[in-house]
């Protein structure tokens, strides 16, 4: 299930080695402002095709994917990551963290307008946390800003944030879309699910549920107009489809994700290809029924082998991870219980869990949401056969999937899970004191939660390092879920299409600079 860190487009390994942020203070000369350098402009609509659509309008609880994409284009968050996934300014052009850590101060750029008109204040950014944090929203990202115990507005430019404690990943917690900042006025009004409203390079037009979604150049932008005037998001079913649309000129952006449709590209069309920041992962209902055996759990672990599962679904295309994917806190994808397939261990755990000749289960799938997750269920449901283990596979369709995976009504999901380069922001929302997505994590711990807890507020990094790397051994060695792999997506642009440069924070703000020719 595509969660709450953005769309679809990954960072290269090498991009993720140099992370760090100056908690003390941030000054806006990091800032990545857009500024539109060019005075071209194109009036036909730019295209944008996926085989997924667009399920919510309200970015603080949108998980798919693409609702996370073209919603970033319309809202900004207080904070985003730069090329080399640094956190840099966006809607706050500085913060300062007082002395104890337990209290961050944002300054608000000055004279950025929503689309309704209205200016942007500390008044919106204390409404717009405040019902993340309200339990009644069913926020999304609520756990990246759980430490937030009160919310200030000292001038109507700056805002502050009291912690209950030192908290040194909300940076890397405030840069999600579903942290959006949202006017106070809508929020009061309740037009937030239907009328989008927000301070990015463009504003809502109109949306048709499964089928598309309209944009339109926002003039006001305060990082200055784009020259495109119009972006439409068309779902169209399958990637092969998409391909046609491309070399036919009817699409001039398709994201996709299958390497054997990109093979069959050719003619002009620019192609980039980025290891992505997601990870596919076989995740476990552990509270009842068979997998609520730790050792039938590590049974699977061991029965699956993971390369077969890349090779088939995505052409080898990617990487087998373990629970961290990329950056200095990933594991060796080979560590821990099984980090290559043992049929001989995955009977030993069946033995161990009283259930030597196998048992059987129902994984959910969706090829709309993920092209690549049928192949990974056929491969994995052959793997388990081996060794007496009889997995139904049930393939649904975008919502139904979304809906099940939400309120945790399946045994086990092949789902593609949005990451962070922080370790505590990828897992607490599932895992930690609070968990905003406890009930589709399928798992709780007391030892885990304090694991993630200690990583998040220890003040060196050093240890927070090697906490970091308890809580990967401790997901894969009680097989919490099955991390799988970490594949390339693929975003293919027509030829006309100018200055695009895919962002490790997987949105496509880069359109506000983005021209297009002829």
């Amino acid at each position: 299930m595509p969660l709450a860190s953005l769309s679809r487009r990954g960072a290269p390994a090498a991009a993720l080695v140099a992370l760090s942020i100056g908690l003390a203070a941030c000054s806006s000369s990091g800032s990545s402002t857009p500024g539109n350098s060019s005075s071209s402009t194109s009036s036909a609509p730019f295209v944008v095709a996926n085989t997924s659509s667009v399920q919510k309008l309200d970015p603080q609880i949108a998980t798919n994917f693409l609702d996370l994409q073209a919603l970033g284009l319309v809202y900004q968050p207080l904070v985003t990551l730069s090329s080399s996934l640094q956190v840099v300014p966006d809607l706050a052009s500085s913060w300062t963290f007082s002395s104890d850590s337990k209290s961050v101060t944002f300054t608000l750029r000055s004279g950025v307008k929503f689309d309704d008109g209205s200016t942007l204040t500390s008044a919106d950014v204390k409404a717009s946390l405040e019902r993340v944090l309200n339990p009644k929203t069913a926020a999304a990202a609520a756990s990246n800003i759980a430490t937030v115990a009160s919310i200030s507005t000292p001038t109507p430019q700056t805002v502050t944030l009291q912690l209950t404690h030192p908290d040194f990943s909300i940076l890397y917690g405030l840069t999600t879309t579903n942290l959006s900042i949202l006017p106070a006025s809508a929020i009061t009004a309740g037009t937030i699910a239907t009328k989008p409203d927000g301070t990015g390079p463009f504003k809502f037009v109109s949306w048709s549920p499964g089928t598309s979604l309209t944009l339109a150049s926002n003039a006001s932008y305060w990082g200055g107009a784009p020259s495109i005037k119009q972006v439409i998001f068309r779902t169209i079913p399958d990637e092969q489809s998409i391909a046609s649309a491309l070399q036919a000129g009817t699409v001039q952006m398709g994201l996709l994700t299958q390497p054997q449709v990109v093979k069959t590209l050719g003619g002009s069309l620019q192609v980039d290809k980025e290891l992505d920041l997601n990870y596919r992962a076989l995740m476990l209902q552990d509270r009842t029924g068979p997998l609520a055996n730790a050792n039938a759990r590590l049974a699977i672990q061991c029965a699956l082998n993971r390369t077969d599962i890349l090779a088939n679904a995505a052409l080898g295309q990617g990487k087998v991870v373990g629970p961290v994917p990329l950056g200095p806190y990933a594991p060796s994808p080979t560590a821990g219980t099984c980090g290559t397939q043992n049929l001989t261990q995955a009977a030993q755990y069946l033995a161990k869990a009283g259930m030597s000749k196998g048992f059987s289960f129902t994984a959910i799938t969706s090829d709309a949401l993920d092209a690549t997750s049928n192949a990974q269920a056929v491969t994995a449901q052959s793997d388990l056969a081996k060794v007496g283990i009889h997995m139904t596979i049930d393939n649904l369709g975008e919502n139904d999937y979304i809906q099940r995976w939400l309120k945790g009504q399946f045994q086990a999901a092949f789902a593609e899970n949005g990451a962070n380069p922080d370790p505590y922001i990828m897992y607490g929302r599932y895992f930690g004191p609070g968990a905003n997505l406890a009930v589709p994590s399928g798992y709780s711990s007391p030892a885990l939660a304090s694991l993630l807890t200690n990583a998040d507020q220890n003040p060196s990094a050093s240890t927070r390092a090697s906490l970091y790397d308890q809580i990967s051994t401790y997901l894969t060695s009680n097989a919490v879920w099955i991390w799988l792999f970490d594949s390339y997506d693929y975003t293919v642009l027509a030829s006309s299409v100018h200055g695009y440069t895919p962002l490790p924070n997987e949105q496509l703000s880069a359109l506000a600079t983005t021209t297009v020719s002829g």
